[in-house]
C-alpha cells in the first residue's frame, strides 16, 4: 500500500511579476515515513490551470511548430501547446489559432498528463483537433514571435525524428505516445 509523505512546511521561494499568474516556485519539506525531511522544489505555472497540447491532425498527418526554446538553447520542433484560462478545449483551440492560424473543426480532450510529476504541478491535456484538409497554415498568426515555421508531419517523419532526436520534447512526445496507447494515431 502506497502511504502518502506528508508535506510538513512549504515556502513560495519565488512569484513572478503578476503574481503567480504564469509561473510560482514552492520549496516543500516533506518527512518520509521513516521520519526523513527533505526538501524539494514545486512549480507552478499558468497559475495552476491545465495546460494543453494539441495533436491537430489532416489524415495521419500531424502539425509541428518550430520555436527557439532559451532554457535548453536550440530550436524545438513541438505540438503547439501552452497554458490556458479555464476551459482546455477552448483553450487548445485558441493556442492552435494563434500558433498557426489554423482554426480546428473539432476538438477533444483524449488524456490528462502529469508531464513531469518530480517537479511541474500543473496537469496538461492531450487535445485532439481535426483540421479541414484546405485550412492554410500561418505560422506565428497571432504576431507573438513564438513560432519561426509550422508544418505537418507524416507518421513515417515523426518516428524518423524521434528516433534522429530531432524531436525530443516531453510534451510532444507524451502526447504522441497517449495518441498512439489509445489508438488515436
Amino acid at each position: 500500500m502506497d502511504a502518502e509523505t506528508p508535506r510538513t512546511r512549504s515556502r513560495r521561494a519565488y512569484v513572478d511579476a503578476d503574481g503567480g499568474r504564469w509561473c510560482e516556485v514552492h520549496l516543500d519539506t516533506y518527512r518520509s515515513p521513516s521520519g526523513v525531511e527533505s526538501v524539494l522544489h514545486r512549480v507552478r505555472v499558468g497559475g495552476g490551470r491545465t495546460g494543453v497540447v494539441v495533436l491537430a491532425r489532416h489524415g495521419d498527418d500531424i502539425l509541428m511548430v518550430r520555436q527557439w526554446r532559451p532554457t535548453v538553447g536550440r530550436w524545438a520542433w513541438e505540438l503547439p501547446r501552452g497554458f490556458g484560462e479555464s476551459d482546455p478545449v477552448a483553450d487548445a483551440v485558441r493556442e492552435l489559432r494563434e500558433e498557426t492560424g489554423v482554426v480546428a473543426s473539432t476538438a477533444a480532450v483524449i488524456a490528462h498528463l502529469d508531464v513531469d510529476s518530480g517537479l511541474l504541478e500543473s496537469e496538461v491535456a492531450v487535445i485532439e483537433a481535426q483540421i479541414p484538409r484546405d485550412a492554410a497554415v500561418l505560422p506565428d498568426a497571432a504576431g507573438g514571435g513564438e513560432v519561426a515555421t509550422a508544418r505537418w508531419w507524416s507518421p513515417s517523419e515523426i518516428a524518423e525524428a524521434i528516433r534522429t532526436g530531432t524531436l525530443r520534447d516531453g510534451f510532444t512526445l507524451a502526447a504522441l505516445g497517449v495518441a498512439g496507447a489509445t489508438g488515436k494515431r
